[in-house]
């Protein structure tokens, strides 16, 4: 892997761990704020909140990233988790982050897999087991976007466009619910299997 491969990896891995710490702790100060007291009374103070994650990061951040593909698969499992859950919120209930956080987790599986020389049995083993894993998060997301979805009162909602228009019944949107769930972990599986062919296929060429 060249100077450059290898600095882009660095700071990607920096990214991936170092903002997990910085952003846990701004949400948890604006829940607790906008629960405790008032959502009026969240402004430009909340950024304060991020200088203990940035802490975290002065303090362990290198040690992550240098034990990035030895790292037990728990802690790499609740990062990845932590990402997907705040994925939702960010694109405001459409999974569009979280098929990308599962080409990641191919991506990662494969270069975790190239830097330990696993054997090709332990190696398919485990890209099987990251892309179950990535669906079955997804299973997690599309219950978590259909329960926002009930609260929201989208039941009932009359959807309109020019083509077409039709109203949210219980039957159209459990049979959305369904056939859409069904397709996105479908998606999310095969995109995870794909990328973690094509990365570790093109770690192999870069190698030889």
């Amino acid at each position: 892997m060249g100077k450059i491969a290898k600095a882009v990896e660095s700071l990607i891995l920096s990214m991936f761990f170092g903002l997990v710490p910085v952003v846990a702790f701004f949400i948890a100060t604006v829940l607790f704020t906008a629960i405790v007291f008032d959502k009026e009374t969240l402004g430009p103070w909340t950024l304060w909140s991020l200088l203990p994650g940035l802490f975290i990061d002065i303090l362990f951040l290198k040690r992550w990233v240098r034990n990035a593909y030895t790292m037990s698969t728990k802690a790499i499992s609740a990062v990845y988790i932590f990402y997907s859950v705040c994925a939702i919120g960010f694109f405001m209930g459409i999974p569009i982050g979280n098929i990308f956080l599962g080409i990641l987790a191919g991506v990662y599986a494969a270069m975790k897999m190239h830097f330990t020389m696993a054997d090709e049995e332990r190696r398919n083993q485990y890209f099987k087991r990251t892309a179950k894993f990535a669906a079955a998060v997804m299973v997690l997301i599309c219950c978590l976007i259909t329960l926002w979805a009930i609260a929201g009162e989208m039941i009932s909602y009359r959807f309109e466009t020019p083509f077409l228009s039709f109203t949210f019944t219980i039957p159209i949107f459990w049979a959305i619910v369904l056939a859409g769930g069904t397709f996105l972990v479908l998606l999310q599986y095969s995109l995870t299997r794909i990328s973690t062919n094509i990365t570790y296929k093109r770690l192999n060429r870069d190698t030889v």
